[in-house]
């Protein structure tokens, strides 16, 4: 009976555990649940709140009628005021309607929806439209814009004409004359008022074909390649956009335009450039029978001759249409390059059976140990340059840098035998190229580990290397 009140005790414990750790379980769960949740719901509540106050904006109102959405006051404020000073030289101007300033209407807006000062501006002006005297452009007859005076107007034309002259400056040109391609004229004409415009607006209109502009603010590590590749313009279009910066160093903070240009005008300018161009030199060929047929040395180089040039070159927009001579004069005649090429009949590209030294160079090192190492072949100490030749005839198995061997070729030649050339400093033959006894495969050189310049030379039988002294001149196959 006791063991039996024992055992119902110590469930009762058990369970009450259970019931207790559930709980706890319980309360922790919904406090993670509830935490996840607050935090979601206080994200969402700043987002709300930094979206509100990045949309606010206003409405503005002149008399009845909208003309525009702003982020700021003071934006509306300026315009109102520059229109007033632009109009008050104008007996015609009414100034009734201006007067009555501006309202406003708490809105909110996307960026898409925020009027351009331009947009803003000729919707004041066609609600107090009137005719004035003005200075027109044509261009081809059309006309692309007016303004208040004949010197506003000159001065447009001037401007455009600007980047082309300070480039010409930059490259050390001078310019000889300077005019559009099309017909270009300032006639005085009566006009709207919403036809007069401002400076920059008509400028940016004629050289890009609309009053729009967007721009990139230049950062540290920014360049014509990586802005194209942001905005996904080509470079040649960001160049026309930006004429100032061609071939210039970009400004940190300066603006470049990504508006591509379809300008209604060319300006063809005429420059004079003088310039220094190298003169070519012939090559003149020698025989010598001590080459082979297929072998050619340089007995002398060549030199390029030098002449300064003046010539005048015709450019439309920046871009190069012809160049004239206008004179010319040699400062250094070029020197002919003398090659030599050799007559001797190349031999057959079978072996031999008999290795032969690959230069005449002296033995400066043996076959065997050495500064407590094993050297694998043998040394012949000879000038940089000097010419090598494949010990017999054989196929180029490899041809290229390897390590302390610097720059080296091997050569099987069939019967198991192969040989190295290490050290090189020039390689005349590639892997794969089958080669004649005596042929030249390289030149002498310090490549690798190398503590002056030779060829250092090996022989190989099954991967195992022998004492080339003992087997050169000698039939091996």
């Amino acid at each position: 009976m006791k063991n039996n009140n024992e055992n119902i005790k110590e469930r009762l414990k058990k369970l009450i555990s259970k019931k207790i750790a559930l709980r706890l379980s319980i309360f922790l769960l919904v406090g993670i649940i509830g935490g996840t949740t607050f935090r979601v719901l206080n994200d969402n509540r700043k987002y709300r709140i930094k979206r509100e106050l990045e949309t606010r904006g206003y409405e503005v109102f002149l008399g009845e009628k909208s003309i525009g959405k702003v982020r700021k006051k003071e934006t509306a404020v300026k315009l109102l005021k520059d229109i007033k000073s632009f109009l008050s030289n104008y007996e015609e101007f009414n100034s009734e309607l201006l007067e009555k300033g501006l309202k406003y209407q708490d809105i909110h807006a996307e960026d898409s929806q925020i009027a351009t000062t331009s947009l803003m501006r000729d919707e004041i002006l066609d609600l107090i439209s009137f005719n004035i005297q003005s200075y027109c452009i044509l261009i081809n007859g059309k006309n692309v814009g007016a303004l208040k005076t004949k010197e506003e107007a000159q001065k447009i034309l001037d401007s455009i004409k600007t980047p082309y002259i300070d480039r010409a400056k930059q490259d050390d040109n001078e310019i000889k004359e300077i005019n559009f391609l099309e017909k270009v004229e300032i006639v005085k004409k009566e006009q709207p008022i919403t036809n007069i415009k401002e400076h920059d607006e008509l400028l940016r209109y004629i050289t890009k074909g609309t009053t729009e502009e967007k721009t990139h603010i230049v950062e540290q590590g920014d360049s014509f390649w990586s802005v194209s590749k942001k905005y996904n313009v080509s470079i040649n279009d960001l160049e026309k956009a930006n004429p100032d910066y061609v071939n210039g160093y970009l400004k940190i903070g300066a603006k470049l335009s990504l508006q591509i240009p379809k300008s209604f005008v060319t300006v063809v300018t005429k420059e004079e450039t003088k310039i220094t161009e190298k003169i070519g030199f012939e090559t003149k060929y020698e025989k010598t029978p001590t080459l082979y047929e297929d072998e050619s040395r340089i007995k002398r180089k060549g030199t390029y001759g030098e002449r300064e040039v003046v010539a005048l070159i015709e450019k439309q927009n920046g871009v190069e249409k012809s160049r004239d001579v206008l004179s010319e004069n040699i400062t250094a005649k070029p020197m002919a390059q003398i090659e030599i090429k050799g007559t001797k009949k190349v031999p057959p590209l079978n072996g031999t059976g008999i290795f032969s030294a690959p230069t005449n160079g002296r033995l400066s090192s043996r076959y065997g140990p050495r500064w407590g190492r094993f050297h694998r072949g043998i040394d012949l100490a000879s000038r940089i340059g000097t010419s090598i030749k494949a010990a017999d005839a054989g196929t180029v198995v490899f041809a290229g840098y390897r390590g302390s061997y610097g720059y080296m070729i091997e050569i099987s030649h069939g019967a198991g035998y192969s040989t190295r050339y290490a050290h090189c400093s020039k390689l005349y033959v590639k892997r794969g190229e089958k080669v004649y006894k005596g042929k030249t495969i390289a030149a002498v050189g310090n490549t690798g580990n190398s503590d002056g310049p030779h060829v250092h030379f090996e022989v190989i039988k099954y991967g195992k290397t022998k004492n080339p002294l003992t087997i050169l001149n000698k039939k091996y196959k």
